[in-house]
């Protein structure tokens, strides 16, 4: 099955295109820092996607990217946290990433446990 056809890819998208519109209204004092930080860790997450589907048949690998995933994906919601916290984004906007972020950590870590 191609990385793309799983349902956390697809949600992973979803949130990772949220976030490239909500770091482009940032403000610039934030945009080229924590804005950046966002973009560059969300987009790591597809890679972790990629090699954990590519290792299908070797558990320990597939577990070893899951786990760097979940690392990363850890990252971004602390820099999310940050990001509510000093105002650069509603808190509309952090209920809708939370939605995704909680799905998204769900599925990980149940096909981690796998």
């Amino acid at each position: 099955m191609l990385a793309s056809e799983l349902p956390v890819y697809r949600d992973t998208f979803e949130l990772v295109s949220l976030l490239v519109d909500y770091v482009a209204i940032f403000p610039k004092s934030h945009k080229y820092t924590i804005g950046q930080k966002i973009t560059n860790v969300s987009l790591e997450l597809f890679e972790y996607l990629q090699l954990a589907n590519r290792a299908a048949d070797n558990k320990p690998a597939r577990a070893k990217y899951l786990e760097g995933f979940l690392i990363k994906f850890e990252l971004l919601k602390v820099l999310l946290r940050l990001c509510n916290e000093k105002r650069i984004i509603t808190v509309k906007q952090t209920a809708r990433l939370a939605t995704y972020t909680e799905k998204i950590g769900r599925q990980v870590t149940g096909w981690k446990n796998k």
